[in-house]
């Protein structure tokens, strides 16, 4: 098998047609791909236009204008929303024992934000941990993202059998109601979290962070863009604070932003 060598994935795009596509996408959804890795958007657009029907992406965009359930499908190929309670579980245990400790003893209430959250995996994963060691009503957590339509299905809180994948009986039995094959959010976990509508690459972020949470998102973007998304993670943390990133991910000069590495994909803001 032969591996295509970075260049040559880059040189498999069209970039005069991922331009035309992109300034489609944006007039149509609001999504700036000009900000994403473009052979990863391309290939994945490409993909799901003739799965469509599709003769290329520009008659995708096109079908889009008049149909929403396309233009649904779409938005949700973009961002990709993939994911699960504890995902990763060895990178939650690894912030329960180095970051949480710290975070305790200012004192003060825990400030949690979950950027691009999802189907709300993240944010509940860490309203079950912070009950867990008793503090979950002294912690705010606001959870965000990109997809509104994903962020109404969060708000509801309710999630299929194979959603729960990770939720051990314990947890589910404490943190979950059970109505018919549909496991709800309890009152008590639900009233932590915040959630709303936000663009990670165009809205203001939230201030004075205790715990920022953004794991396998800045993947799909530039790495222009993604310097920028760091230092602006770093930004929103409180001096001490700390940033939470994906198993398979690394800042390769965390310094560079004023950030420490603790352990693998956990950072503490040091400046």
């Amino acid at each position: 098998m032969v591996i295509p060598t970075p260049s040559e994935i880059e040189a498999s795009v069209d970039h005069a047609a991922y331009e035309r596509f992109a300034a489609g996408i944006k007039i149509l959804l609001g999504f700036d791909l000009t900000q994403y890795k473009r052979p990863q958007v391309w290939r994945r657009a490409n993909s799901f236009a003739k799965q469509k029907g599709c003769a290329d992406v520009h008659e995708l965009v096109e079908r889009c204008k008049s149909d929403m359930d396309l233009r649904t499908a779409v938005r949700d190929m973009i961002t990709i929303n993939v994911s699960e309670f504890f995902r990763n579980p060895d990178a939650w245990e690894s912030l329960r024992t180095v970051a949480l400790p710290d975070l305790l003893r200012t004192g003060r209430p825990i400030r949690m934000w979950s950027a691009g959250c999802s189907l709300g995996y993240e944010p509940y994963t860490f309203a079950m941990m912070v009950k867990e060691v008793g503090i979950g009503a002294d912690t705010r957590i606001t959870a965000t993202d990109l997809d509104e339509t994903i962020l109404a299905q969060a708000r509801a809180s309710s999630y299929a059998e194979h959603q729960m994948v990770g939720v051990s009986p314990a947890r589910r039995s404490r943190f979950f109601d059970q109505t018919g094959d549909r496991w709800v959010v309890k009152p008590a976990l639900r009233s932590m979290v915040t959630w709303r509508r936000q663009d990670l690459l165009r809205d203001p972020f939230p201030a004075d962070q205790d715990l920022i949470a953004c794991r396998n998102v800045v993947i799909y973007f530039t790495d222009e863009a993604k310097d920028g998304l760091y230092r602006h993670f770093t930004q929103a943390l409180r001096v001490g604070g700390i940033l939470f990133i994906g198993a398979t991910e690394a800042i390769s000069s965390p310094r560079d932003f004023g950030l420490l590495m603790l352990t693998s994909g956990i950072y503490r803001r040091v400046a």
